[in-house]
């Protein structure tokens, strides 16, 4: 339930930043991997403040593993651990690239 909360917000959040005029639009896992590296760059830096953010006020526990794990990550290996879940995940591609960036983080966090 609580992952279904933040995908919900995540949603809601970028409806209201990213206006339906903008030329990104929508953003899939097939449009993410289009982009150049660095709007990928800028793209995941903001996603992953919002999903920490996100996570922190809605699972505590996850939260601090999440940051444990991810210390001394650049926003370069988090551009590459979304890059590698798309990819490895051909069947999810058409899901919004915000969720795919969060099972992303929940594969590293569960996997420990």
């Amino acid at each position: 339930m609580k992952a279904f909360r933040i995908i919900l917000v995540i949603a809601l959040f970028l409806t209201i930043v990213i206006p339906a005029s903008a030329s990104i639009g929508f953003c899939n896992g097939n449009r993410y991997l289009e982009f150049s590296e660095g709007a990928k760059i800028s793209y995941v830096a903001g996603l992953s403040d919002m999903a920490k953010a996100l996570i922190e006020h809605y699972e505590p526990e996850k939260y601090k593993k999440l940051c444990e794990l991810t210390e001394n990550m650049t926003i370069g290996q988090l551009v590459k651990i979304l890059d590698k879940y798309l990819e490895e995940n051909p069947k999810k591609l058409h899901f919004s690239a915000a969720v795919c960036f969060l099972y992303a983080l929940d594969e590293i966090v569960y996997e420990q």
